[in-house]
């Protein structure tokens, strides 16, 4: 019929084998694949999180010395080394849960669990951004690290990064240290990285760090935008002291202050880094070094280029006790070589006293208090004379106590348990 256009002719598609279509189911079982897995792997999935209602109130710190503490209550917490006291809580880590607890009751005021191990808990800048700092393990360490509010636990920050099986976590005023076997890392308060140091998986690029190879880190502590590492590397014939900025230059490179061999062989057990100040690194050597030239218990202050300024005979075992950690607070470091208790000057890095017969590192409550055999011993923080002994009873527990305070309230880590001691009523 005139007028009628012709019949369209459908064109068949380009490409519709049953191998294009294989191909694209293929490609959309990948696709769902990847998002269960996503889904079943993230980190949110497996968290409960339960905040609590308001900022607690800090505990007023107490005026006079006590006369006597009974224990008000004790919780689980194997993932604190030294107890972890933020501005109002007191923290504790078990299994996979970190828990801020009220420190007159230990009823929790808020909680973190995941199905992950938790490896390593802080309380970090109680004075200022007052974070609960949590690390947790998965297929590459303890590398997944969960920021919360210390007061709230509202979450505040997570980063991951590749880390060994084992960390010891602390952190100074500014930046926080992550430090394992092979491999150490800083943060910052706002979880950005300052510097990887160590063993580094496929480096972008590999001049950033010092030319060292196959170290062992034996010790770390962070201090003054600075982190001391004791450690020994291929080629060494003794144990290294190194010094490296907490952060890299603007070459994106880590500047290193100084590296020397501080030891003569390994054959006795390594020193720990036990305080870095702005102008000083302390060392505790425990002097088994036929070599050394420190026949026993030495603490070593050295500069930040890693070369030996000044040294003190203290009592102490010849390997460093290994759960003994340094305690900074109200301008002093305390370190227990496993027979005595130093007092160090924070600011200075110098020893002031030597406290002898002590089970632990202390802190400063109006006196400075120290745990000791049966008691916590309250002593002038200058001369480190004797004020008062306040009975304890730890029981049949003999080992290791690191002590804190907040306000009324003594914090003891025995082991793998925190127990808070206070005035009654």
């Amino acid at each position: 019929m005139a007028g009628t256009p012709p019949p369209r002719t459908r064109v068949a598609p380009e490409r519709r084998t049953r191998l294009d279509l294989a191909v694209t189911a293929a490609i959309v079982v990948l696709v769902v694949v990847a998002g269960v897995l996503l889904w079943w792997t993230a980190p949110a999935r497996s968290t409960e999180l339960t905040t609590a209602d308001e900022e607690p109130s800090a505990p007023l710190p107490t005026e006079s010395l006590p006369t006597e503490l009974h224990e008000l209550w004790r919780a689980p917490s194997p993932a604190t080394a030294v107890p972890a006291v933020a501005r109002a809580t007191v923290l504790t880590g078990h299994e996979g849960t970190m828990t801020g607890r009220d420190p007159q009751t230990g009823q929790p005021l808020w909680r973190y669990t995941r199905t992950a191990p938790l490896c390593a808990l802080a309380a970090a800048w109680p004075g200022g951004e007052n974070d609960a700092l949590g690390v947790y393990r998965n297929r590459r360490g303890c590398s997944e690290v969960t920021a919360l509010n210390a007061g709230t636990g509202a979450r505040k920050g997570n980063r991951t990064s590749d880390a060994d099986s084992r960390i010891a976590l602390s952190y100074d005023r500014s930046y926080a240290l992550a430090a394992g076997d092979t491999r150490l890392e800083t943060w910052g308060t706002n979880l950005v990285r300052g510097i990887e140091y160590g063993r580094i998986e496929a480096p972008v690029n590999p001049e950033t760090a010092p030319d060292r190879h196959d170290c062992t880190l034996h010790s770390a502590i962070s201090g003054a935008d600075r982190v001391a590492v004791v450690e020994r590397c291929s080629g060494d014939t003794g144990y290294r002291l190194t010094v490296l900025s907490s952060t890299m230059t603007s070459e994106e490179k880590i500047r290193q202050w100084g590296s020397e061999l501080i030891t003569e062989s390994t054959a006795a057990a390594p020193p720990a880094v036990i305080s870095v100040t702005d102008t000083t690194v302390t060392v505790y050597d425990g002097g088994g070094d036929p070599g050394s030239g420190h026949p026993g218990p030495t603490v070593r202050m050295f500069g930040h280029d890693a070369l030996q300024r000044a040294a003190r005979s203290v009592s102490g075992e010849v390997t460093p006790p290994p759960g003994s950690r340094p305690l900074t607070a109200s301008g002093l470091t305390t370190y227990w070589t496993g027979r005595s208790t130093l007092v160090l000057d924070a600011n200075s890095g110098q020893a002031r006293v030597r406290i002898e017969d002590t089970i632990g590192p202390g802190e400063v409550a109006t006196a400075l208090m120290i745990p000791v055999p049966g008691a916590i011993s309250l002593r002038d923080p200058v001369s480190g004379e004797e004020l008062r002994k306040l009975p304890v009873d730890r029981g049949d527990y003999r080992g290791l106590v690191s002590l804190s305070v907040l306000g009324p309230y003594v914090i003891e880590q025995r082991g793998d348990q925190i127990v808070v001691l206070g005035p009654r009523g």
